[in-house]
């Protein structure tokens, strides 16, 4: 099969295509996917160009060369005995590698309450070296004609659920389950910050989870102010040179801008901020616009990075992590569900709004053409760039 995979060129990491052999069924509760869909995700670009700094903390679970591609969806064409999914079924494939995917038993703690995106076991190697299909090797991926997924990591996709946005589920459920892990108090006002992919998607979870709820946007490009607005957004700022904006950010939230320049923050502001950018003048922006008590969720990824973090002891702040996808329990809910099934429920009722999100599509021979859209957004007009393997 083909697959795009990232490996070390020099000193360098690049991506190749490359001719392998198509990947086995683990176990008989495992399913082989024709990929329809392997979308190019912001972290991918991060892993190729280094530009929001490095992550030697990850290092112990990326092996190299690894396949490359975690936004996937696709056909199930061969299963195994034990995998209760028919071939012939659409699916979306949870990316994630807990202790149920990699055989560990008894679960750890974490697996075993519905958080595999916080597997203790991830640095394990049982079964394959990464702890992400995207980031490992041997099982395919998103940016390959072929991917092999566990029964627990597939989703069967409605018929409402085109292919055209089905990889779309996972940004969406990576900011479904981000907005649950703290959720907003009814009423609140939210600020995301960043109107790529994950911003997008968190305006759009925001809306469906917390209605009552404004939610305000900056978005760097115009093409992603009117993709926040057909979202649904209350209100899309752009960000002006020298920080211009915070004075409009300061009027949305009633309150006032403190300082000049470098040093300018806002005296109250919004109670809860999405960051969605995950570079450090993103991370820095978000602590100066959070209110007092506020909370800041970290969607992006920023890596080591140099942030003036005075605002987090100065208007005691709480930062929130949040990775991949899990089991959440929304305010409104009895029970728990799984944030990549929230996101498909979410794609089939909404599919026309998230349509213009997909803007590029590519064949795995035109790697270069993909990757150079989606890293230059603003001349492409690039939200979502996504290869098509299997056509």
């Amino acid at each position: 099969m083909r697959s795009i995979q990232l490996e070390l060129a020099g000193s360098t990491l690049a991506a190749r295509l490359v001719d392998a052999d198509p990947p086995r069924l683990p176990g008989s509760a495992w399913a082989r996917v024709s990929v329809r869909g392997g979308g190019v995700c912001g972290s991918d670009l991060h892993l190729l160009h280094g530009d929001t700094g490095p992550m030697p903390l990850l290092g112990a679970f990326m092996p190299l060369p690894l396949n490359l591609g975690h936004e996937i969806a696709g056909v199930i064409v061969e299963t195994g005995a034990d995998c209760p999914i028919a071939t012939g079924t659409r699916v979306a494939v949870d990316p994630t590698i807990g202790c149920v995917v990699r055989g560990i038993l008894p679960l750890c703690a974490k697996c075993g309450a519905g958080m595999p995106s916080v597997c203790i076991n991830s640095s394990s190697q049982v079964l394959t070296p990464g702890f992400l299909l995207g980031c490992t090797q041997g099982l395919g991926g998103g940016w390959s004609e072929q991917v092999v997924a566990h029964a627990s990591m597939l989703h069967p996709l409605p018929d409402a659920v085109p292919d055209s946005i089905a990889t779309l589920h996972e940004p969406l459920s990576i900011a479904l389950h981000g907005l649950l892990r703290q959720p907003p108090r009814s009423g609140d006002p939210i600020l995301v910050l960043g109107a790529g992919i994950i911003g997008l998607s968190s305006v759009a979870a925001a809306r469906a989870l917390f209605p009552e709820n404004d939610v305000f946007v900056i978005a760097k490009h115009e093409h992603q102010a009117a993709a926040a607005e057909g979202l649904g957004a209350t209100r899309v700022v752009r960000p002006q040179a020298g920080g211009g904006h915070l004075q409009e950010l300061a009027r949305l939230s009633g309150t006032r801008v403190v300082g000049s320049g470098e040093s300018a923050l806002l005296a109250g502001g919004f109670p809860y901020v999405v960051e969605a950018v995950g570079t450090p003048a993103a991370v820095t922006e978000a602590l100066r616009v959070v209110d007092g008590r506020g909370t800041v969720l970290l969607l992006g990824i920023p890596g080591v990075v140099n942030v003036d973090l005075t605002p987090v002891w100065f208007k005691e702040v709480a930062l929130v992590g949040s990775v991949f996808h899990a089991h959440d329990r929304a305010p409104t809910d009895a029970q728990t569900a799984h944030s990549i099934d929230r996101a498909v429920e979410l794609l089939s009722r909404r599919a026309r709004a998230f349509e213009p999100l997909i803007t590029h599509e590519f064949g795995l021979e035109d790697y270069g053409d993909a990757l150079a859209a989606a890293l230059n957004r603003g001349s492409s007009r690039a939200i979502k760039v996504v290869f098509r393997p299997a056509e």
